[in-house]
């Protein structure tokens, strides 16, 4: 693995573009308080939100922004390294599980992640990758805002559209996607549900990330797939359409 060269140790001034927490985080705090509100308001129990958090964050995330720092040397943002980070854990873990699964041992989907974060611990030229680049941009007051604004209402869409109806009254294909991550589940390669011994020949990368956080964290597979595991996807997305903007625009505003 090739890394990327530290980055400069330049410090900027105060009220200098840089690193630091700054007010950033406070509209993406209230969005994440508001998503975890509106969830057990819509009858996700408190141990399947915890569970599916620290699973996301310290086995999807976690892992993956580190080697997305180590192997990039990060973006101009934290936000950026995490969602970019997120979804390079996502492509981690589909593929770890699918060996995984087929040699008959799904929770052996933990030994990348727990690889790459005793790697990056023990390993002190890689220590750095935790803070990220010394001097970054930071995201704008409004941009921050904006995309928790955006992200608000997609929760809110969810939660008026889908979380708050009983399962029975769900979207004609839910059982479907349902199905499949069972299927995916239990076996690999997977066959349609439907049909029996038919391979299932067409995307199902999603579902193998649902049956490994399954598996990790003892969460139903409907809850799962009728609340939970599409919204830190939903999230990254629209961090890293701001961000391909920023980065082909040239601007925040672009």
């Amino acid at each position: 693995m090739t890394l990327a060269r530290p980055g400069s140790t330049h410090v900027g001034l105060p009220g200098s573009p840089g690193r630091g927490p700054g007010l950033g985080w406070v509209p993406a705090l209230l969005v994440a308080a508001g998503t975890v509100a509106a969830l057990s308001w819509c009858g996700v129990p408190a141990r399947d939100l915890a569970a599916f958090a620290a699973y996301v964050g310290a086995g999807v995330a976690l892992p993956g922004t580190l080697l997305w720092r180590a192997l990039t040397g990060g973006g101009r943002t934290t936000a950026e390294d995490v969602a970019a980070g997120l979804a390079l854990g996502y492509t981690i873990e589909v593929l770890a599980y699918i060996p995984a699964r087929a040699a008959g041992q799904p929770l052996l989907v933990l030994a990348p992640p727990v690889a790459v974060v005793g790697t990056f611990l023990c390993v002190p030229r890689l220590w750095r990758h935790w803070r990220g680049a010394p001097a970054r941009e930071r995201m704008p007051g409004w941009c921050a805002w904006a995309l928790a604004g955006v992200v608000g209402y997609l929760v809110a869409w969810c939660v008026i559209s889908l979380y708050r109806h009983p399962i029975s009254t769900a979207y004609v294909d839910m059982p479907y996607h349902l199905a499949l991550v069972g299927e995916v589940r239990h076996h690999v390669p997977p066959t349609l549900p439907s049909v029996l011994g038919e391979r299932l020949s067409y995307h199902w990368f999603v579902y193998a990330d649902m049956a490994a956080t399954s598996w990790v964290t003892g969460i139903e597979p409907v809850t799962l797939v009728y609340r939970l595991s599409t919204l830190p996807m939903m999230v990254a997305m629209v961090v890293l359409v701001a961000v391909l903007g920023r980065r082909l625009g040239g601007r925040w505003g672009a």
